[in-house]
């Protein structure tokens, strides 16, 4: 949260399992991994601005309805819904393409004034191989069942503390080494 600017190239290889078309959940069994599918599966040798998503979207009415029942209790879901319906059920066809439309989002909604670039580097970048520190505990709704689990998506905090908490916490991590 301490950065106003980012920069993310399209030519950067598509890794397989790198996270590039995953997010995390929570649900009352604990950690659920939401897979955005790629056309063309396993298979792909591409760059990522040319990764394309799986078409008709049937997946993203699944990933709808996981996040309806799933978070339809959470704090915050009904001043998020509609937007995130909007969002996860009309995806880009391209992945960086609703990548970087989600992360706008999250942005805005967080009142974080961040620009997105979207460059050609000349070298390539280890920005894929360096790794978040989890965010430390904040409520979660399955607490009381499960413990805090970590590591899930910033929507999961978003959705518990909402934006104002939200960016707070994230803000806490700017002095963490």
């Amino acid at each position: 949260m301490h950065l106003e600017e980012v920069c993310f190239d399209p030519e950067t290889p598509f890794v397989k399992a790198s996270g590039m078309n995953r997010y995390r959940l929570l649900d009352p069994m604990g950690s659920l991994l939401m897979t955005l599918p790629i056309d063309g599966g396993r298979s792909h040798h591409q760059n990522l601005g040319s990764v394309r998503l799986v078409q008709p979207v049937h997946w993203s009415t699944l990933h709808w309805k996981r996040l309806v029942n799933t978070y339809r209790r959470a704090p915050y879901f009904d001043y998020w819904a509609d937007d995130l319906e909007k969002i996860i059920r009309q995806p880009d066809s391209l992945l960086f393409d609703y990548n970087l439309r989600i992360l706008d989002y999250l942005m805005t909604k967080l009142r974080h004034p961040l620009k997105i670039h979207v460059v050609s580097l000349d070298q390539p970048t280890s920005l894929l191989k360096k790794a978040w520190p989890p965010l430390g505990p904040y409520y979660q709704h399955f607490e009381e069942r499960l413990g805090f689990v970590p590591g899930l998506s910033v929507l999961d905090l978003i959705l518990q503390c909402g934006p104002n908490e939200a960016k707070a916490h994230l803000l806490e991590r700017r002095n963490e080494p």
